[in-house]
């Protein structure tokens, strides 16, 4: 049809156009020249398949390069030869349909057509989602690559659930998807939980597409993760479109940060601002007089706070000391903070139904005190967007939530120090409860100030549960005689030793000293923020970032503590080092660092940045020891 090839056509020419305007290759890319200085690795034969058109992108030579716009459109006159046979397949199409596939390779998740260029041109032109095609797959010959590696992990994915549609820009999502559906990338999925989850996703595209996520920089099935991460226990395929589309404008700009490099997402906030380290007078009448003139809040129309625990108070050190920042809050601000705790919140209805108590209360702030809560919420803030929501947690980047963590590596690395001026052979254990955010920053800072002591200093690293016979008696059976424990157990009666101590015949003898949080203060300086009016100030209005808390020693909410009796000239060496962090003149992971596994980094070099020493995956090389591997265990989520 004429009229069909000229529209056709129009949109060539327009596409044309449009590419040479954006400095972008106007016509079809075609694979041979994109391959012709790579390494490739081997062909395998896929088979007949359907696959997106949206994903077929060139053709495999040059032979009909030109005769097409980047985006498949035609360009060559409907006087050519070319045109006839594209408005004849164009008839065929719309009256009967196609039988014969078309002939394609996939290179890096894209398709590249050897027969049937027209075809595929036609059926874009008419919006078609699919086409049938006969598959062979050509693999790079290298996989050291970001790109190469996201390949290597969708063929694992389509391996087991043969989806094309399915495409991340994150290393881990498809084994993140495979744990939301109780499956892995190792065995087969059935055939129903394919087709429910092809269902699914078509679902959550046309009403991500309809809300506009054509203009974000992620895939589709990236937004899907970010949006089962906040409703993961609604089946999509019982949600009306409507309810996904105003669910996704809630979660905006928690989509705009997933499209974001690793470096943009975080603001790391590693100060108070001047505002906030003001100190007003002790007293609480002079706390009051202090902030009435910089807050809308008074006694009468307190800020209120929630406080929620993942365990009882009673039972756990952890959640009793964030407690204590809690009461210190409703002494220091004499009345114009009045605070609420709601405990044992570990489960996700009772946790909920605590959120919900406290904005009837009129909470304007909630914070979580435990980083396993943050999937949590992530949700609750979602549903309540008028309160702010912060969760104890360092590195997860979530615009709606803000995480708060203190600087214990600063703290370790004196305790390091000083396990290594006390220890009889060299041996000194270290037992870490839980391999969470900041734990192996805190190990290293601590391997780091014991070589600064003794260059022949090893760290005897142990994770987990204490062992049978206590963990003492572990230690003592490696040769360990000073050890630090578990920073803060679940349980006030667990066994684990808390803060560093010498051990002889299998028992503590003499506790050392010992790490400090500082609650009371770390939540007094974000409310100050708060009443001062400068929460808002703290991130870049023109940039959705998530903002986290990092705050050390010279904020005043990490310290150390020494058991009595310990010798004076040890305190001073130790009070210098302390000095030195405060000051900003020492830093455990600046010039020359040495892993496990060779040189992070030589002599003379700055400090890591603070987004490495968050993110850090490695071990000193004076550490005794690994990093856990992760529960493997699905984690199944409805969809």
């Amino acid at each position: 049809m004429e009229e069909a090839y000229r529209q056709a056509r129009k949109r060539g020419e327009q596409g044309r156009r449009r590419a040479i305007s954006q400095s972008e290759h106007p016509y079809l890319t075609d694979l041979d020249s994109l391959v012709a200085q790579l390494p490739l690795g081997q062909r395998e034969s896929v088979g007949l398949r359907d696959i997106p058109l949206e994903m077929v992108v060139g053709t495999v030579t040059k032979g009909r390069q030109s005769a097409f716009s980047c985006n498949f459109m035609p360009l060559l006159p409907f006087s050519t030869e070319f045109a006839r046979k594209w408005s004849n397949l164009y008839d065929i199409q719309v009256t009967e349909g196609y039988r014969d596939p078309i002939i394609v390779t996939e290179f890096m998740h894209r398709f590249y057509v050897q027969e049937g260029n027209k075809r595929v041109s036609v059926l874009k032109f008419l919006d078609a989602p699919t086409v049938s095609a006969k598959v062979t797959r050509l693999y790079p010959g290298k996989w050291d690559s970001v790109e190469s590696r996201l390949y290597g992990e969708f063929c694992a994915f389509w391996r087991v659930c043969p989806l094309y549609e399915i495409e991340f820009s994150r290393e881990g999502s498809y084994e993140t998807l495979a744990k939301m559906l109780g499956q892995n990338l190792i065995e087969k999925w059935p055939q129903k939980k394919v087709d429910y989850l092809r269902h699914t996703f078509l679902l959550f595209k046309r009403a991500y597409l309809r809300a506009g996520g054509d203009h974000l920089d992620i895939t589709p099935a990236d937004a899907m993760l970010v949006y089962l991460n906040v409703y993961n226990q609604d089946r999509l395929l019982d949600t009306p479109t409507d309810i996904v589309v105003n669910r996704l404008c809630k979660i905006w700009r928690e989509l705009v940060i997933a499209g974001k490099s690793d470096e943009e997402k975080v603001d790391l906030v590693e100060a108070p601002s001047v505002d906030e380290e003001e100190a007003p007078a002790k007293s609480t009448s002079g706390v009051l007089n202090f902030f009435m003139s910089k807050t809308v809040y008074s006694t009468a129309n307190p800020m209120r706070i929630a406080f929620i625990h993942e365990f009882p108070c009673a039972t756990s050190s952890w959640d009793s000391l964030h407690d204590q920042g809690r009461r210190y809050l409703d002494e220091h601000f004499g009345g114009i903070v009045r605070t609420e705790a709601f405990e044992d919140c570990h489960d996700s209805d009772v946790f909920y139904a605590a959120v919900e108590t406290a904005v009837k209360h009129g909470a304007n702030v909630i914070f979580s005190t435990s980083h396993r809560l943050m999937e949590y919420t992530l949700r609750a803030s979602v549903e309540y967007p008028q309160v702010r929501f912060l969760n104890c947690s360092i590195g997860l980047p979530h615009q709606s939530v803000r995480s708060y963590f203190g600087k214990m590596y600063e703290a370790k690395f004196l305790l390091g120090a000083l396990a290594a001026s006390m220890a009889d052979n060299h041996r000194i254990g270290y037992h870490a409860s839980v391999f969470a955010s900041g734990a192996l920053s805190e190990i290293n800072a601590f391997a780091i100030g014991a070589s600064l002591l003794d260059p022949r200093a090893q760290i005897i690293l142990t994770w987990g549960d204490v062992p049978a016979g206590g963990l003492a008696e572990a230690m003592c059976r490696e040769g360990v005689s000073v050890m630090t424990g578990a920073d803060m157990s679940k349980s006030l009666e667990d066994p684990t030793a808390y803060g560093l101590h010498r051990l002889v015949n299998g028992k503590e003898v003499t506790g050392i000293a010992m790490p400090v949080w500082n609650w009371g203060r770390y939540y007094e300086l974000i409310v100050r923020s708060l009443l001062h009016g400068t929460w808002d100030e703290t991130a870049d209005d023109q940039q959705v970032r998530a903002v986290n808390y990092w705050y050390g020693m010279s904020s005043g909410v990490i310290d150390i503590r020494y058991a009595p009796g310990l010798p004076y000239q040890t305190r001073k060496l130790v009070q210098l080092l302390r000095n030195g962090i405060v000051e900003g003149s020492i830093n455990p992971f600046g010039g020359e660092l040495h892993s496990q596994d060779g040189v992070v980094q030589i002599e003379g070099f700055p400090p890591l940045p603070s987004t490495q020493i968050v993110e850090m995956n490695w071990l000193a090389d004076n550490v005794i020891g690994s990093i856990p591997q992760l529960d493997n265990e699905p984690e199944v989520r409805a969809l």
